[in-house]
């Protein structure tokens, strides 16, 4: 990541994305239960903070919640810009279907803003927040219908999603249909490997 950061910087970059939770990986499962890994990953934060000087970095990491109701964790975004966290958003729609067990270890967010970065309002969403556009929609609410109060500028979405033969043609519809109705470009970025 540190590497990624100074080439986007010699190239003039004044943003760089990074999937969500990648500063530990997705899925981190049973190792967020530990607290000496979640003060690692804090840790990495750290590091990845001070390359954030001239440019903006988006990376995903778990966080803790400070309220003492609910669970200890948030799958969290941290937008950092001037070798500090600018920003730290949570993860809403917790999936718990496929291969998906988040809501058995992180809260869900009940809290919606947008970042203001360089004069772009941008809506920042998480993997499954942008994913709630059926006519059945599996959650009972949709972060983007939110965050558009706002008036962002921009949509960005970190991702996770894992590889499956016919999931790239969901992502572009999902994708599409969310520029479609909020009439906003997206920026999209998922794990690979």
């Amino acid at each position: 990541m540190l590497s990624a950061i100074e080439a986007a910087k010699k190239q003039g970059a004044d943003l760089i994305l990074f999937s969500e939770m990648s500063v530990c990986g997705y899925p981190a499962r049973d190792f967020v239960e530990f607290n000496d890994f979640i003060t690692k990953c804090y840790a990495q934060v750290d590091i990845i903070k001070e390359a954030a000087d001239t440019i903006g970095v988006l990376i995903g990491s778990p966080a803790r919640n400070p309220n003492k109701k609910g669970k200890d964790l948030f799958n969290a975004a941290f937008f950092l810009h001037d070798k500090k966290i600018i920003a730290e958003i949570h993860k809403t729609l917790l999936p718990t279907y496929d291969v998906f067990d988040e809501y058995r270890f992180f809260e869900p967010s009940g809290a919606f803003s947008v970042i203001e970065f360089k004069g772009v309002k941008i809506a920042l969403t998480i993997c499954e927040d942008i994913w709630n556009m059926d006519d059945q929609p599996m959650y009972d609410q949709s972060p983007m219908d939110i965050l558009i109060k706002d008036k962002p500028e921009i949509m960005i979405n970190i991702s996770a999603s894992p590889f499956d033969a016919d999931h790239h043609e969901d992502r572009l519809r999902i994708l599409n249909e969310n520029t479609s109705k909020y009439h906003l470009p997206i920026i999209y970025v998922n794990h690979i490997g």
